[in-house]
């Protein structure tokens, strides 16, 4: 399948709202600005004021009976890095099927999980990929080795020297979430972070942030990113304001806010309800 490539940017204009990336279910419709052509985009600036971003787009793969819009992230070696425009579906970083367990009397297991052992990479590359990608589009998408540096802990000075609390096991991944740094790296600030769920993943629960004032944006989703969060048990996110929060959120994806309108309380069971917005690298070759 050959990609259809567009551009979409962010303009950072004090007090407007987020609109809905194309695609993309949203509480309130895009705000288009003449002066920078149909295609972008007013967003949330929270505290940035940066100068806009702008990201060329592509549509390849389908999921849920929707064409997947990416947003073109990098190239290298004749690769183009990927990530999806929009949330495409809520579910747990960890469904602890590993054994962990939440101890009554702590807020957190003893035993973390990595993304080398989660079972959203497993689902990631199983289950996702082959819905999402037909044989000839799987084949573009390439394998790449994941090195990452874990969250900062406090550390003694014995365990400071050890490598292993450092460095992330690594892996060889087809599809991934991005990492803390990638996060940081990609995308210029808080606004050009920010990412809207599809209706199917407003249909899984995903949980999506609810006006408060002229700064807070309308229905962004939480989204994983691979890093691991501060405590064991938690991994990072990227919150519904495009903040990266590195302590992260419960792996299991329990949030809860107090709206019954969106997120975990639209569920009679916990879990699941931040989104994912999957992560590839893909032969440019096949996207043009």
């Amino acid at each position: 399948m050959r990609g259809i490539y567009r551009k979409v940017g962010v303009v950072l204009a004090a007090g407007a709202l987020v609109a809905g990336l194309a695609g993309c279910a949203s509480e309130s419709a895009p705000v288009s600005d003449p002066a920078k052509g149909d295609n972008t985009l007013l967003a949330y600036t929270g505290a940035n004021t940066a100068e806009a971003q702008s990201f060329d787009t592509v549509s390849f793969g389908t999921y849920q009976g929707q064409a997947i819009s990416w947003l073109k992230l990098a190239e290298q070696d004749g690769k183009t890095l990927l990530v999806s425009e929009c949330v495409l579906d809520a579910v747990p970083y960890d469904d602890g099927a590993a054994g962990y367990a939440w101890s009554v009397q702590s807020p957190r297991p003893a035993e973390d999980v990595q993304w080398a052992d989660s079972s959203v990479r497993a689902w990631l590359n199983g289950e996702f990929l082959n819905a999402a990608f037909s044989a000839d589009e799987q084949g573009a998408i390439a394998a790449m080795t994941l090195t990452d540096t874990k969250n900062n802990v406090s550390h003694t000075g014995a365990t400071a020297a050890d490598a292993s609390v450092h460095v992330a096991e690594e892996t060889t991944d087809k599809v991934f979430l991005l990492s803390v740094a990638e996060a940081k790296q990609y995308f210029a600030n808080n606004a050009a972070r920010l990412a809207h769920p599809t209706d199917y993943a407003v249909s899984q629960g995903v949980y999506v942030g609810t006006a408060s004032n002229a700064d807070q944006p309308e229905g962004a989703a939480v989204w994983w990113l691979r890093s691991n969060g501060y405590y064991a048990g938690y991994a990072s996110v990227v919150t519904d304001d495009g903040y990266v929060h590195g302590d992260g959120y419960r792996m299991a994806g329990e949030l809860h806010d107090g709206f019954e309108d969106h997120g975990s309380e639209l569920k009679s069971e916990l879990g699941g309800n931040v989104g994912i917005r999957p992560a590839i690298w893909v032969e440019t070759s096949a996207l043009s």
